[in-house]
C-alpha cells in the first residue's frame, strides 16, 4: 500500500507542481494582504481538489463517451507527463508558467485570481487533471490502493496550500540549488513512471 501511496506522490505533486506554484503565488498575490492572501490560498486549493475528484469519478465516463479509451489515456497521459519531465529538467515548465501568470495579472482581481488562472490551470491543469484519472482507473479495482491515491491526492494539496502560504517565508531561508536537485530528482522520477503508463498503454491494447 505503500508503494501505491508514495507513487501517486510523486505522480501528482510534479504534475499539479506543488513545489513550483508558490512563487506563481506571490507574482499573482502582489499588493494583497496577509489575510487575502491566506483566502486565496483556500478558496484556489479547495476549487482545485474539487475539480480534480469530479474529474476523477467523471474522467473516465466522458472519455467513454467521447470513444476514447482508457488505453489511449494512458498512452498519451504518459507522453504529457513524460513531456513535462523533461521541461522540469531543462526547468521550461517554471518559465512558461510565468509568462502565463504575468499575462494575466493586469487584467483580474484578486478575488478572480484565485479561480483563474491560479485553481485552473495552474493547479488543476491537464497533466493533474490527466494524472488523477489514470491513478483512479489503475487501482479502481483495489479499494485498499485507491483509498491510497485519494490520500496521496489529498496531501500534495496540502503541500500546495501551505507551500502558497509559506512560500514568501521558505523563499528566504531555502537554498534555490537545493530546490533544483529536488526538482530534477522528481522529475526523473516522473520519466520512469510516465513511460511505464506509456508501456502499459501498449501492452493492454495489443493484448500482450
Amino acid at each position: 500500500m505503500s508503494s501505491t501511496f508514495f507513487n501517486s506522490f510523486a505522480v501528482l505533486f510534479v504534475a499539479i507542481d506543488a513545489a513550483g506554484i508558490g512563487p506563481l503565488f506571490l507574482l499573482l498575490t502582489e499588493g494583497a494582504t496577509r489575510e487575502q492572501r491566506f483566502k486565496i490560498a483556500i478558496k484556489s486549493s479547495l476549487i482545485a481538489f474539487i475539480v480534480l475528484i469530479i474529474f476523477a469519478y467523471g474522467g473516465k465516463f466522458f472519455f467513454n463517451w467521447i470513444g476514447v479509451s482508457i488505453n489511449s489515456l494512458k498512452i498519451a497521459g504518459g507522453i504529457i507527463l513524460f513531456i513535462i519531465s523533461i521541461e522540469m529538467l531543462l526547468d521550461k515548465r517554471r518559465l512558461r508558467r510565468e509568462e502565463s501568470a504575468n499575462k494575466v495579472l493586469s487584467e483580474k482581481t484578486i478575488e478572480e485570481i484565485s479561480i483563474f488562472p491560479l485553481a485552473i490551470p495552474l493547479i488543476a491543469g491537464p497533466a493533474a487533471l490527466t494524472s488523477v484519472l489514470l491513478l483512479v482507473n489503475a487501482n479502481s479495482k483495489d479499494p485498499e490502493r485507491l483509498i491510497m491515491v485519494y490520500i496521496a491526492l489529498t496531501a500534495v494539496m496540502i503541500v500546495t496550500f501551505f507551500h502558497m502560504i509559506f512560500s514568501a517565508i521558505l523563499a528566504n531561508y531555502t537554498s534555490k540549488n537545493i530546490l533544483n536537485v529536488f526538482s530534477r530528482v522528481i522529475a526523473l522520477i516522473l520519466a520512469s513512471l510516465a513511460i511505464q503508463f506509456i508501456v502499459d498503454g501498449i501492452k493492454s491494447s495489443f493484448g500482450f
